[in-house]
């Protein structure tokens, strides 16, 4: 494995059909659930203890039960269940990764990128000799796509581009080398085999699913018409046939489908492509089973129980290939963390061996720009806000305790104690004197008027252990309610609303919050007019002053972060964090604390 486990991730129909026919046809395609994932295993029982010839067809056959053809029309509406991001009801597009709304956005007519959307054939549909049934509204390949960079695509084979032109990461342009790392059905060794023509790569995070999407479509419909205007097909779904791809084919799909993992986007798809056109595409529920066709495994004997379902716990999205293999844990072994702060190395020698170990891979979100102290760990985050030092479990290498499957170690660190410079306790400004000050709105008399979203921002002073502020204020024009806001360089920290009139009113504001260090103070007004606003007669600040320091404490850990394992044979491992789970990392495969091969 090559440390890609941290990394971790888009013809019209002719057929008039009434509109209340059209409801009750999508009504009867999407009146399907989506079979449970503890039964996915079942789900494709047929395929345990084949091979060859005999596997395709038992997947195959399995590809159809349920399947009922939603219309090409269908798939504006199927989308809206299989291809929109988390959360939201914006189509997902494979190439542009445009922000498209699902009834407003269909092309239609475009002129540039993110115009529109539209439902690709990404097997092009030229190829069996177009049409829009049957194979041609399989909804496997068709996907949502932003219509310019689609119609840049054209017919074109995908490919790895040699230079090109690129479209918001995807290429196009002459093909390059496509090599594999693994030995294929198609190729004995390792081999690189050089395409030709023009061609079109997506984006690396789409690779697979579209791989993926050849493997599941070909295998439903093994379309013997297929190899019209591409070298990717051969139209024979037999072993000497390649299952249906060319050796170019599979050498470029297979390379895309290892380097690409399955997604949870890919999984959230096959789930709702299961609740629109009623089956399953066996690739992202089994992605390890393309190996027994075109791959490393090509011609053995597949046993289910060493394969792994996208749907199991321990299938890690975008990591794992599926492949269940069982090895014995590691024992003994101990662990140690490293750490960057800032772009500075802070090592923390592992705890088996005095040694400095590798760095993780980022900061974490809640740590600030001071550097850190390793304490130890405990079994659960701390909140990185917290002033009173925690106590963690284990200290020394003789308190840490093997790692469990059900226990994650959280590694706990200090923040250096920070000494607050020498400054006045308490800042004070008026409009009078404007020491200091500066503002981008008019002075009204003695006030500082802000209007229509002016600001006024304080000097740079040390806020570190802010207190209290203390604002005397008035709205000018009339009644009118406005909103003082008072920011800190890392947000709003209160919001106070002047209740109108001419009335000078004292607003005191207490805090007690620890800002680290020298900052600024910005006053905006959130809704004044014009000549109308809040006008800000004086403000005083209030620190814990000269001389006062504070330490808070956070854990590692709460984003993806890498632990060194170091076993008592000294063997090369690892062990990583991946979801809050512990993983180990062996040669090139990736196991469970169980011993599974999860990659």
């Amino acid at each position: 494995m090559k440390n890609e486990v941290n990394r971790a991730l888009v013809a019209k129909k002719k057929i008039f059909i009434s509109f209340f026919a059209l409801i009750w046809v999508a009504q009867i395609s999407w009146a399907g659930s989506v079979t449970p994932a503890a039964q996915i295993p079942t789900y494709w029982a047929s395929a345990d203890n084949k091979s060859g010839a005999a596997l395709w067809s038992a997947i195959s056959a399995q590809t159809n039960v349920g399947y009922s053809s939603i219309g090409y029309n269908g798939l504006w509406s199927a989308y809206q269940k299989t291809d929109v991001y988390p959360g939201t009801n914006k189509i997902w597009d494979m190439y542009g990764e445009c922000d498209f709304t699902y009834s407003t956005d269909k092309c239609g007519t475009y002129s540039g990128v993110c115009d529109c959307y539209n439902r690709e054939h990404s097997i092009p549909q030229s190829w069996w000799g177009g049409g829009t049934t049957g194979i041609g509204c399989d909804i496997f390949h068709l996907v949502p796509t932003d219509g310019k960079i689609n119609g840049v695509r054209s017919n074109d084979e995908f490919g790895i581009v040699n230079g090109g032109t690129d479209w918001r990461g995807n290429k196009s342009g002459t093909a390059g080398s496509w090599s594999t790392d693994r030995p294929t059905i198609a190729s004995a060794a390792n081999e690189v085999v050089q395409g030709s023509g023009n061609v079109f790569e997506p984006k690396d995070e789409y690779k697979g699913d579209f791989a993926r999407g050849y493997m599941g479509t070909i295998i439903k419909w093994q379309q013997a018409n297929l190899t019209s205007g591409n070298s990717f097909f051969t139209g024979q779904y037999t072993v000497s046939g390649n299952f249906g791809f060319t050796k170019k084919a599979v050498v470029l799909m297979m390379k895309w489908h290892r380097e690409d993992p399955v997604s949870q986007k890919e999984i959230d798809r096959n789930n709702g492509i299961q609740q629109t056109q009623g089956n399953r595409n066996p690739f992202i529920d089994y992605p390890y089973l393309a190996e027994y066709i075109w791959g490393e495994h090509a011609g053995e004997t597949v046993d289910m129980d060493l394969l792994m379902p996208s749907t199991d716990p321990d299938f890690v999205p975008g990591v794992s290939d599926g492949a269940r293999t069982f090895v014995p844990p590691i024992p003994g072994a101990m662990y140690g963390v490293t750490w960057s702060v800032n772009g500075e190395e802070l090592y923390v020698d592992s705890i088996a061996e005095q040694v400095p170990i590798q760095l993780l891979p980022q900061a974490p979100t809640s740590c600030s720009n001071e550097s850190n102290i390793f304490m130890g760990w405990t079994t659960s985050p701390i909140d990185g806000t917290l002033d009173d030092a925690p106590s963690p479990l284990y200290v020394q290498p003789a308190d840490f305790p093997a790692v469990t499957a059900d226990v994650t170690y959280y590694a706990v660190f200090a923040k250096e104690t920070i000494e607050q410079s020498a400054a006045p306790a308490t800042y004070t400004y008026d409009a009078d004197h404007q020491e200091g000050w500066t503002n981008t709105g008019a002075n009204k008399g003695s006030y500082w008027l802000l209007d229509q979203g002016k600001t006024l921002v304080s000097p740079s002073i040390d806020l570190m252990g802010l207190e209290s502020i203390v604002v005397k204020m008035r709205t000018f024009g009339g009644t009118q309610y406005d909103m003082l806001q008072i920011s800190e360089e890392s947000g709003v920290l209160t919001s106070i609303q002047a209740t109108g009139g001419s009335t000078i009113t004292e607003y005191t504001w207490n805090n007690n919050l620890y800002i680290a260090g020298t900052s600024t103070l910005t006053f905006a007004c959130s809704n004044g007019a014009a000549n109308k606003g809040i006008g800000i007669q004086s403000v005083v600040i209030n620190a814990t002053g000269s001389g006062s320091s504070y330490s808070r404490y956070i854990t590692s850990c709460q984003t993806g972060s890498e632990v060194e394992l170091v076993p008592s044979d000294e063997a090369a491992a690892h062990k990583i964090l991946v979801g809050g789970q512990i993983y180990i990392v062996l040669s090139d495969h990736m196991f469970n604390i169980q011993g599974q091969r999860v990659k």
